[in-house]
């Protein structure tokens, strides 16, 4: 097989993209773009590689997955472990299939699954009767002698974080901080990590230019009224889709002839919800559902940001934006963050979160929070989180040895 002397970065969803883009433009020359273009079954999943195609255009160079596999390795691959991956029917994959049909398909008809799912969070169906033959395997060995791990986001579950397949997977792990670096050297002992910050987020214009930027792009907004981005992520708990968003609207709402409220959808709600755009347009929102959307604009623009749980809790911490999170009644929701689950559950001790019986003092605590400046406490929770900003220089001659 055909080994390429150049850092390759496998691309498996459109966001990936505004990911990427900094850390490749000040770190890594002359890296290759690999474009998943894979048919999967999930349907937020549809047509993801004409998207990412799309998205990068005619003047950005890049390599389909389907033709370099089997046929090229790259010197060094970044990628994101963002579920790509191949079906191959092996033993393992054949023993899973017959458990599952058997023992799981019994767990499952009897109830047992919601009980094993509450006590150990896992409902040992196997997939039950809709499972499969074939098994799925991570494809980055397959095309990069060295892999690395690139991360997604400080969102981690403490537990889970990081995945046990990762380990015959990567050789090397980049992290946000000090917090998902020590998950990381806890679970494997003695894995090399190195810190890049969040450069999704770095190098992004100044308030003045982002908001002309998104002021110009998104129709409606009205320049003499605040901004407030509302982040909410999309909320899945084992084939439950949990809405945040509607739970909250009519709260939210009130807020509208005051303020610009701009909802920013999860691409994968946009996918899976085919009215929640038009639903909320229907209530009188801003809605921003663009794929590839560069995010540290988008937050950079903003005078305030409504988000609930995951990436936009700590993007938020990391641009020094004001803050205010919307909890989930969702009782399993209430749990983890009861246990602290995740990363982002700490920061209901550092800012204001409310429940939604509480959409009174909520709506106070907006205006407040739009009225008065906290910069010194931001700058903290920023420090808390993530540290000292990263020196790209440094980064730079750490990969150009790696590859060479």
């Amino acid at each position: 097989m055909k080994v390429i002397n150049k850092p390759a970065i496998l691309i498996s969803w459109p966001r990936e993209l505004d990911m990427f883009s900094v850390f490749s433009d000040r770190v890594l020359e002359n890296a290759v773009i690999i474009v998943d273009d894979f048919i999967y079954a999930e349907s937020e999943r549809f047509e993801n590689g004409k998207s990412i195609i799309k998205l990068l255009g005619e003047k950005v160079e890049y390599v389909l997955l389907s033709e370099i596999l089997g046929k090229v390795k790259y010197s060094v691959l970044f990628s994101t472990g963002g579920q790509t991956f191949q079906k191959k029917v092996t033993y393992s994959s054949y023993f899973k299939y017959i458990y599952a049909i058997s023992i799981g398909s019994f767990i499952y008809n009897f109830g047992l699954s919601k009980v094993f799912l509450d006590v150990i969070n896992r409902p040992l169906t196997g997939g039950g009767k809709c499972a499969e033959k074939s098994g799925k395997y991570p494809i980055e060995r397959a095309i990069g002698n060295t892999v690395i791990k690139y991360p997604k986001g400080l969102d981690v579950n403490r537990a889970q974080y990081p995945e046990s397949q990762w380990k015959d997977v990567f050789d090397v792990y980049l992290c946000h901080s000090d917090i998902d670096m020590g998950l990381i050297i806890n679970k494997f002992p003695g894995a090399e990590c190195v810190k890049i910050g969040y450069p999704r987020y770095d190098n992004v214009p100044s308030v003045k230019d982002a908001k002309r930027d998104i002021y110009n792009e998104i129709k409606n907004l009205d320049t003499e009224k605040p901004l407030l981005l509302w982040m909410p992520t999309i909320i899945r708990i084992k084939e439950e889709l949990i809405d945040n968003i509607r739970v909250w609207s009519d709260i939210i709402k009130n807020l509208l002839s005051e303020y610009n409220v701009l909802i920013s959808v999860h691409p994968k709600l946009a996918m899976i919800s085919s009215t929640i755009i038009s639903d909320l347009e229907g209530i009188g929102f801003l809605v921003d559902a663009t794929k590839g959307r560069n995010l540290g604009v988008l937050y950079q623009s903003s005078d305030l940001v409504l988000a609930d749980y995951g990436g936009p809790v700590l993007s938020t911490i990391y641009m020094k934006k004001k803050l205010i999170l919307l909890n989930s009644p969702s009782k399993k929701y209430a749990q983890w963050r009861r246990n602290r689950m995740y990363i982002d559950d700490d920061v209901r001790d550092d800012v204001s979160a409310f429940d939604i019986h509480n959409g009174v003092n909520l709506i106070k605590q907006i205006k407040i929070n739009i009225k008065y400046n906290d910069s010194l406490n931001r700058d903290k929770l920023k420090d808390k989180y993530f540290g000292k900003d990263c020196n790209y220089e440094y980064l730079r001659e750490i990969f150009s040895k790696l590859i060479k």
